[in-house]
């Protein structure tokens, strides 16, 4: 029986805002705390699916495998489509760069969720500075050329450190935080979600009374995330620098923006790489695991420790 993820949400795309839909499946460290075993590590994974002319979506059953497997090894796992994939907005490129931004987009809002859920833990703050979470890039197919083609983890986070306000990244860094502290809400509250069917946000974050008197629109969802963001980004601390983002093509504006300041705390990730059938002729379908240093003709760049 495949995962059930914990919520289910949407963020927009750093190449040009479009809404993509994502899933979260948390191990069970998470899903239920109350049971015994080891606490959650931080360990995180983005598993990216086939290519959507051709039906693929976070759907895929293959997707859902890898996606069941990390969880039972201690890994919180995002799941996501691609534009063009439904219910995703958009359509599939013919360069796979749009693509490679989706992924970016999906990588931030995992790091910046991940950071916010594992500080506000009890049991992740006792844990030794120097542990090092892993944050897994995996992909199935077409899912695994898009993420061998992706920039180093440092050049991804690069873009979320201290984004312009009112960008993607800007909005993603607001959701994960968004979420993150719904989520931690959630998981002390009596009659907890976490341990039923998964949430949809944004976001199902509604009063007990009003999930009674129906079902919560996507538009009505969409809005309370909107207005939970824009809450955020009043009390959040800007600051005037220049900014890059995906779309400018890295280059930096010479004009100062007001930008979210960097988060404080020091969360760090250490990359690895997994590609399931990359189709890249007659290798495919082969599965590489590349844990810590993969071969870099197969991927074209070095694994190392990264941090925001």
């Amino acid at each position: 029986m495949p995962p059930q993820p914990i919520f289910s949400f949407t963020i927009p795309s750093v190449h040009d805002g479009t809404k993509l839909d994502c899933r979260l499946f948390y191990p069970s460290s998470l899903r239920d705390p109350s049971q015994p075993g080891p606490s959650w590590t931080g360990h995180v994974a983005i598993v990216a699916h086939p290519y959507a002319p051709l039906g693929g979506c976070f759907d895929d059953p293959i997707v859902d495998v890898i996606a069941g497997t990390l969880t039972l090894l201690g890994y919180m796992v995002a799941t996501f489509n691609f534009r063009g994939a439904a219910p995703s907005t958009g359509r599939t490129s013919w360069t796979s760069r749009p693509e490679q931004a989706d992924y970016v987009s999906v990588v931030g809002f995992l790091a910046y969720y991940a950071h916010h859920l594992y500080d506000s833990s009890p049991t992740t703050r006792c844990m030794s500075p120097q542990h090092l979470s892993t944050m897994l890039l995996a992909g199935y197919s077409y899912g695994a050329l898009v993420m061998m083609n992706l920039p180093s983890l440092d050049a991804m986070l690069a873009y979320f450190a201290t984004p312009a306000i009112h960008t993607a990244e800007a909005d993603i860094r607001l959701r994960a935080l968004h979420l993150a502290k719904a989520q931690s809400f959630y998981s002390i509250s009596p009659g907890s979600p976490r341990r039923s069917q998964g949430v949809r946000f944004g976001g199902d974050e509604v009063s007990p009374e009003r999930r009674r008197d129906g079902p919560v629109s996507d538009f009505h969802r969409e809005e309370r995330v909107r207005e939970s963001v824009r809450h955020l980004l009043a009390r959040a601390k800007l600051v005037y620098r220049k900014s890059i983002h995906w779309s400018s093509h890295d280059e930096a504006d010479d004009e100062l923006h007001q930008c979210l300041d960097k988060i404080e705390g020091d969360f760090k990730f250490q990359s690895a790489y997994l590609a399931v059938s990359p189709p890249v002729g007659l290798m495919a379908p082969i599965s590489y695991i590349f844990p810590i240093q993969p071969p870099i003709a197969l991927l074209g760049k070095k694994v190392q420790a990264h941090h925001r």
